[in-house]
């Protein structure tokens, strides 16, 4: 005589979830798509993403105030900081890659760049008479020499706000050697 037993057994918990998966999925294709909510940024809190020669920075205005704002800003790369700065000033991206390229032509943007015959230092590569002009003395600190070369530019080729500031600045470089 042979004797079968058959022992079933049912997980509840997993029944009941594969049974709920199953509905759901069934009812989300039955029912008609609904509109899905995107936040949405102004203008000046659009991320934007751009490329830098030692990282990629992804921020908003409001982002990079903070971030120029914190205690870490000391440790910043100056090529970022120059950034920063104009980004949180409102500046547009095409501003910005024509003082990336006046700056990285310049200096690379190394605050203790030194030309020998001219004296000229820093980030913007001001002179000595650039520097006596704005009544500070030499520094090597990259923060304020952005914030000095911005307003040279600003005073000698147009308001930062239009973009033709850093731009002019750019093309009277690549015409004469110097800005």
């Amino acid at each position: 005589m042979l004797n079968i037993r058959i022992n079933l057994t049912i997980n509840l918990r997993k029944t009941w979830a594969a049974l709920c998966i199953v509905v759901l999925t069934l009812t989300q294709s039955i029912t008609p798509a609904h509109a899905v909510t995107v936040k949405s940024f102004t203008v000046s809190e659009r991320p934007v993403t751009v490329s830098l020669t030692y990282l990629k920075v992804t921020t908003t205005v409001s982002q990079a105030k903070k971030s120029l704002a914190s205690s870490d800003v000391k440790y910043f790369d100056a090529e970022a900081l120059a950034f920063l700065t104009m980004y949180s000033q409102g500046e547009s991206i095409k501003s910005w890659k024509c003082l990336r390229s006046l700056w990285q032509s310049e200096s690379h943007f190394n605050p203790k760049a030194r030309n020998m015959s001219s004296g000229a230092l820093g980030i913007a590569q001001f002179l000595p008479s650039t520097w006596s002009n704005y009544k500070v003395e030499k520094t090597i600190e990259a923060r304020l020499q952005i914030k000095y070369g911005l307003r040279y530019i600003q005073k000698r080729y147009g308001s930062i706000d239009d973009l033709s500031g850093t731009c002019n600045a750019w093309n009277f470089h690549q015409k004469r050697g110097w800005y």
